[in-house]
């Protein structure tokens, strides 16, 4: 059945699809399947057409975003749309890559953290190199080439650039442990040890590791973990600081230790400090001034000869507790105690300690005696109460 027949028979059935399908269903059906394969191939381009005004749109509001937010957001659109959209909006694309490309430094808030920077600027060096792969189905190598070096110029040159301010203006205190770990994770990670990491050693070296507090307190809240490399070279100056007795730490840091309940620190420093000067000086400040008498104790264990009244101290304190056997006993053991007191006071001292345990021993044996002698009178009186008729009325 020709078409003119079928649309004749169409017109004859007044288009009743019932009707027409009982006289020629074979062709009923082939005619609708084509007009709705055709309604499809229409809908199918409507739609793509659509897709494309809507990519296009995408380009042009990448352009006009206010703010990084809004600009990754339309960004990472046209990355999904872009492989699908064909050579006409790749075109579009092709006229837009520098106006694209420059928005990124106008929408890097200066203020951002160094943290913040380091995520913005490699995620949008990813969704440039995803642009790059994407524009290769079209064959525009000037797009292809041009996203691909894109991506790499906002880590190597722009990324590298804020990093480089960061660690050459920042202050290195507790506020910028975040930073600090963030530049340290993303160096290790690209690669970039000697180019980031020994430039910021280099300006950790401006700084006073004895000095300043600030960064002490940065230090101490650093770990492997995260600061690696820079961990590790702050703790073994740190370390250099407090164990080689030939550094000065100053007295805010050992205000801090204090504060912090790090009176072990400060003991060690103190009795292990070679600075005769400043040993000195510490004297003036901490001696006998905390009611503190390991800290006493830790200058009378420092060998160094300085003006002082050790002397007076220990006489004083002995005195004060004359029948306090611990406090006597702790005395005794402490290191540079004899030196102090010499050979015969020292042996008083010692003398001294035997004569108060023997003291405590002989109380306990009175009192050992006191508590029989209780005892035997209540079982006594316990007897004498069982003898005693029971009346029973």
């Amino acid at each position: 059945m020709s078409f003119s027949q079928f649309f004749a028979l169409a017109k004859e059935s007044s288009f009743n699809l019932l009707k027409m399908y009982e006289k020629a269903p074979d062709q009923t059906l082939i005619t609708f399947g084509i007009l709705l394969l055709l309604i499809l191939i229409i809908l199918f381009f409507i739609y793509r057409a659509v897709k494309i005004n809507m990519a296009l749109k995408l380009i042009k509001n990448i352009q006009n975003a206010k703010t990084y937010e809004e600009y990754d957001e339309k960004l990472t659109s046209l990355i999904k749309e872009f492989p699908k959209r064909g050579e006409k909006v790749a075109q579009a694309l092709n006229e837009s890559k520098i106006d694209i490309y420059s928005l990124t430094s106008k929408l890097m808030i200066p203020s951002l953290s160094i943290k913040e920077k380091i995520r913005r600027y490699l995620l949008l060096s990813k969704n440039f190199e995803k642009l790059s792969t994407a524009s290769k189905k079209y064959n525009n190598s000037e797009l292809t080439n041009y996203f691909f070096k894109k991506s790499k110029d906002l880590v190597e040159k722009k990324l590298a650039f804020e990093i480089e301010n960061y660690y050459k203006n920042t202050n290195f205190d507790l506020d910028e442990l975040e930073n600090i770990n963030a530049v340290v994770k993303y160096a290790n990670k690209a690669q970039k040890i000697d180019s980031i990491l020994e430039a910021m050693k280099n300006e950790l070296k401006k700084f006073s590791f004895a000095y300043n507090s600030d960064l002490y307190k940065l230090i101490e809240k650093m770990d492997i973990q995260n600061g690696k490399q820079i961990y590790e070279y702050c703790k073994n100056r740190v370390d250099e600081l407090f164990n080689s007795g030939e550094k000065e730490v100053s007295t805010n840091i050992l205000d801090y230790l204090f504060e912090t309940d790090q009176n072990q620190k400060v003991y060690d420093y103190i009795s292990n400090l070679k600075l005769k000067g400043y040993l000195q000086q510490l004297y003036t400040l901490y001696f006998d001034k905390k009611e503190d008498i390991n800290l006493d104790l830790a200058f009378i264990a420092n060998p160094l000869k300085i003006d002082s009244d050790y002397k007076d101290y220990l006489d004083n304190s002995l005195t004060s507790n004359w029948r306090n056997e611990e406090h006597i006993k702790f005395l005794s053991k402490a290191k540079g105690v004899l030196d102090v007191l010499g050979h015969e006071e020292f042996r008083t001292i010692i003398q001294r300690v035997e004569t108060l345990e023997i003291e405590k021993k002989n109380q306990e044996k009175i009192q050992e005696a006191i508590n029989i002698a209780k005892r035997a009178e209540s079982i006594a009186l316990e007897a004498k109460g069982l003898k005693e008729p029971i009346n029973i009325k």
